[in-house]
């Protein structure tokens, strides 16, 4: 049986017939095994780090002995392949699906897709992706946890791919307004994404809407003077005198 693990907004695992939240799995311990193993996924978890994560720096007398148990437990409930390994490390098994990592593979096949000039299916891909991350923080029961900071920060990273290849997508597609709104999401969350910009100016010119690229244009450069000390890159200036140009109603590359 597949189970799916989703860390993005509540925990909670599932399969085609049930769905409940994480605490429906077993003690807290077990909770945050499975949910120290679906942030790492694909990668074996050293047993020493295993411990830490689960007692914080003052683990019981006998901590392999206690993971072992939780592991068991684990395998009782999801079935013996869910977790593999042993004493010196477990991860998960291939019939736990995590929508982080089911996340980064739709990004990826959606910068391929846009690389081999398939804008339309790649939006498609893409817009899988952004379904999956944008549903809140991941690990919300673990706000201090190193190993959940740095899922967190995956799903920040992967959120922002998918919106750039889903704006890139959009643009190739006549989709501006799409686009538009993809861009201005990505300049909201990071002020100096220029490349985000610059599909922000060009969005709005295949609308029909130079001023507001010229405007987009100018609060980039505003935002870079006042935040980075440095002006807009020559891409984005070679932009902008395209776009001034008489007659350009549409965008370019």
């Amino acid at each position: 049986m597949s189970w799916n693990l989703r860390l993005v907004g509540v925990v909670r695992v599932s399969n085609t017939a049930d769905a409940w939240e994480t605490r429906a799995v077993g003690s807290r311990k077990a909770r945050t095994l499975l949910a120290l193993l679906g942030a790492q996924c694909d990668r074996t978890v050293p047993m020493s780090y295993v411990v830490d994560a689960l007692w914080e720096g003052a683990p019981p007398r006998e901590p392999e002995a206690n993971v072992a148990t939780l592991v068991s437990r684990l395998r009782g409930r999801f079935g013996q392949d869910a977790i593999v390994g042993g004493r010196r490390g477990y991860q998960l098994g291939e019939s736990v699906h995590v929508d982080l990592h089911e996340a980064a593979t739709h990004v990826l096949k959606a910068e391929r897709l846009l690389k081999d000039a398939q804008p339309a299916h790649g939006l498609l891909i893409a817009e899988k992706a952004m379904r999956l991350l944008d549903d809140g923080p991941v690990l919300t029961d673990h706000r201090t946890a190193p190993w959940a900071e740095q899922a967190r920060d995956a799903q920040k990273a992967l959120l922002r791919r998918s919106r750039h290849v889903a704006a890139e997508c959009s643009l190739r597609t006549n989709a501006p307004r799409l686009a538009q709104v993809l861009a201005e999401t990505l300049v909201a969350t990071d002020p100096l994404d220029e490349p985000a910009y610059r599909m922000l100016m060009r969005a709005c010119v295949l609308a029909n809407q130079p001023a507001r690229a010229v405007a987009a244009y100018q609060r980039l450069r505003m935002t870079l003077v006042s935040s980075a000390n440095r002006g807009p890159d020559q891409a984005s200036r070679d932009l902008i005198c395209r776009i001034l140009r008489p007659g350009v109603r549409h965008a370019t590359g």
